[in-house]
Parts: C-alpha cells; sequence; structure tokens
C-alpha cells in the first residue's frame, strides 16, 4: 500500500508535535500497510471501520501530502 518512502515519512510525523492533530490518520495508513484489519484498528483507535476506511480512500485518491493538510479553522470570536 504504502511506499517505503511514504511509510518512513509517516513513522516519523507520527511523533513529531506538529503533526499531532493526524495522529490518528497517520497511524490508520502505517497500520493498514502493516496488515492490520479494519476492526483492529478502529478498537484501537476508537474510531470507526467507516472512519479507516474513509481514510484509506482518501489516501488512495489524493496522495500523502494532500491527505495530510489540516484545514481547520479555530473559533475567531
Amino acid at each position: 500500500m504504502l511506499s517505503q518512502a511514504d511509510y518512513d515519512l509517516l513513522r516519523e510525523l507520527q511523533h513529531n508535535e506538529r503533526y499531532a492533530r493526524a495522529y490518528k490518520k497517520i497511524t490508520v495508513l502505517l497500520m493498514l500497510h502493516l496488515g492490520q484489519s479494519m476492526e483492529v484498528i478502529s478498537a484501537s483507535l476508537g474510531i470507526s471501520e467507516g472512519t479507516v476506511r474513509n481514510y484509506r480512500q482518501r489516501y488512495e485518491q489524493v496522495g500523502l501530502e494532500a491527505y495530510l493538510q489540516d484545514n481547520y479553522q479555530g473559533y475567531t470570536g
């Protein structure tokens, strides 16, 4: 599923505080790459199997760079 370069980058980003908000998204891809089932991933991360499936599909559709984009906009009051 992942290229070696993508796998290495995700392992690095998984422990980078800048990507803390994307931790689950990163970990889903890593676990899928390592052969874990959607059921195990969803139970381990506390997310639904549908979310795991959506993350996988999003990565396959847009690639790693777009997958990791965080478009969160905080409350500006």
